[in-house]
């Protein structure tokens, strides 16, 4: 072998034994930020499609503990009895979900979806007895015009629609105060009081947990994922020309401001809600 074939071979044994140059390690680096960078939103939005399919899930089997409960119960929902105390008052106040466990729904953490803020403090069990400071709630609210209308029979009265009826659907406020959240024990207000455009709705029910978007069970069982975000920053009203042509009540009965859901085919009740015992 040559004196120059054996220099450059010995170069070459040189480099391979020091590594990488710091120039080399520089381009590796910059080039494996740039592909993170790339990659993060892919990440990110994977992650709350997952999180989003395991929401719906939970609202499916929330949907199928509620029917076995109704079967149990002549047709009544949970906490949607026209019960009262012996002075004439209401009933129990208590969370929705508190008589479905454990006969009809033994998992617990169905009752907390994996996007809301406050899931680590949920503790659904308490529902069927509350305790002092307990979170009053899951990630999901009940339809209150079925409360309020005194609709909780669905046997008797149910809706002209269940398909498009709500029962079920995420919901917040998504801030926690002092290791807390008040969730107006999971039923879901069809107006929160407010009238004017608020931004983000802070201490609203309203969310956009899912990437500007909910997820909503009906009555029939039908699992939708409904767009939030505009409702979240406008202005709601009493009246909605297609949420009254299929046959929302609190347009065309009462004109109540309400939020409407009505392009994705979805309403607070369809039919009348005059009870007919």
């Amino acid at each position: 072998m040559s004196k120059q074939a054996s220099s450059t071979a010995s170069q070459r044994a040189r480099r391979h034994r020091e590594g990488f140059t710091l120039i080399e390690l520089l381009t590796v680096l910059g080039i494996t930020g740039i592909l993170i960078t790339m990659l993060l939103p892919s990440v990110r939005r994977s992650m709350h499609q997952a999180s989003s399919t395991v929401c719906l899930h939970n609202l499916r089997e929330l949907g199928r503990s509620l029917h076995e409960y109704r079967l149990d119960h002549r047709g009544w929902l949970p906490q949607a009895m026209d019960e009262k105390k012996s002075d004439g008052t209401p009933g129990s106040a208590a969370p929705w979900y508190g008589p479905l466990f454990p006969k009809y729904l033994g998992n617990p953490s169905a009752v907390a979806c994996p996007a809301d803020p406050a899931r680590s403090m949920i503790d659904g069990t308490s529902g069927a007895a509350r305790r002092s400071g307990a979170p009053d709630t899951s990630s999901y609210g009940m339809n209150n015009v079925i409360r309020a209308a005194g609709l909780g029979n669905l046997d008797r009265h149910g809706p002209a629609s269940p398909l498009e009826t709500i029962l079920l659907a995420d919901m917040g406020p998504d801030i926690v105060v002092d290791g807390f959240v008040d969730r107006n024990d999971g039923w879901l207000p069809w107006d929160d009081g407010f009238q004017p455009a608020f931004a983000g709705l802070r201490d609203s029910w309203l969310t956009g947990r899912h990437f500007g978007h909910i997820n909503v069970l009906t009555i029939g069982g039908a699992a939708k994922r409904v767009r939030t975000q505009e409702l979240m920053e406008d202005r709601i009203s009493n009246y909605y020309g297609d949420c009254a042509s299929g046959g929302c009540p609190l347009c065309s009965d009462y004109e109540l401001p309400h939020y409407s859901f009505a392009p994705a085919r979805l309403f607070w009740w369809t039919g009348a809600i005059n009870r007919a015992d």
